[in-house]
């Protein structure tokens, strides 16, 4: 949960509501950094289309095994619950 202020994506609405769609027909499910991005539903679309392509896209020269095996260790290191 962040500690910043967020909308959950059952008291979405509008914008927010159909950006929240999107991501879960494309993802299956709505990350934590995403709602964390739910004030601003711009910055979420933005945000997804282009800088986690570039972080985790199929282009990507670490391959999707290191890239969770990275996810799963910086989570670990932070105490991160996922």
């Amino acid at each position: 949960m962040t500690w910043i202020r967020t909308v959950p994506e059952a008291e979405a609405r509008g914008e927010l509501a159909e950006a929240y769609a999107t991501i879960r027909q494309s993802h299956g499910s709505i990350s934590n950094i995403t709602e964390a991005a739910s004030i601003n539903p711009p910055v979420m679309r933005a945000s997804l289309a282009s800088l986690l392509h570039a972080l985790r896209g199929p282009h990507c020269a670490l391959g999707k095994h290191r890239q969770e095996m990275i996810a799963v260790l910086t989570s670990a290191l932070h105490r991160c619950a996922y």
